[in-house]
């Protein structure tokens, strides 16, 4: 059996720290309160669907191959899905003036971009997690 920690993790190539993850967050979250009530629906559209992703890709490494090959085309939907409302959050404070650095930082490159999309949702996942206590 595996057990697996953070900092095995940490040490995978554009893995996104909890550092950067509290940082990027934290700035995302202030801008969904300045940009208005649509922009508060599509956060919470954006939750939704980190929970949703982030509970597949939490059981990932328990499963066989053909459980993963069974799950995998709905897994890459699902992260399909965070990549898409973070797009469209960053693309509506484009257009209202706001920054967007955040999307850059969590994007870092074209190669690791789409594992830190995921990284982030989990992140998001784990925050609201804890705090439904």
């Amino acid at each position: 059996m595996n057990f697996y920690t953070y900092n095995s993790f940490e040490k995978k190539s554009g893995a996104l720290t909890f550092a950067e993850a509290e940082e990027i967050y934290s700035e995302l979250t202030g801008l969904v309160e300045i940009a208005g009530q649509e922009t508060q629906e599509l956060w919470d559209e954006f939750v939704k669907v980190a929970v949703t992703y982030a509970g597949t890709r939490g059981t990932w490494l328990l499963l066989s191959s053909q459980e993963k090959a069974a799950i995998d085309d709905r897994r890459t939907n699902e992260h399909d899905a965070v990549i898409y409302q973070l797009t469209l959050l960053k693309r509506i404070f484009d257009k209202q003036g706001l920054p967007a650095e955040w999307f850059d930082q969590l994007r870092l490159d074209s190669v690791r971009a789409r594992k830190r999309f995921g990284d982030f949702a989990c992140y998001v996942a784990y925050i609201y997690g804890v705090n439904a206590r």
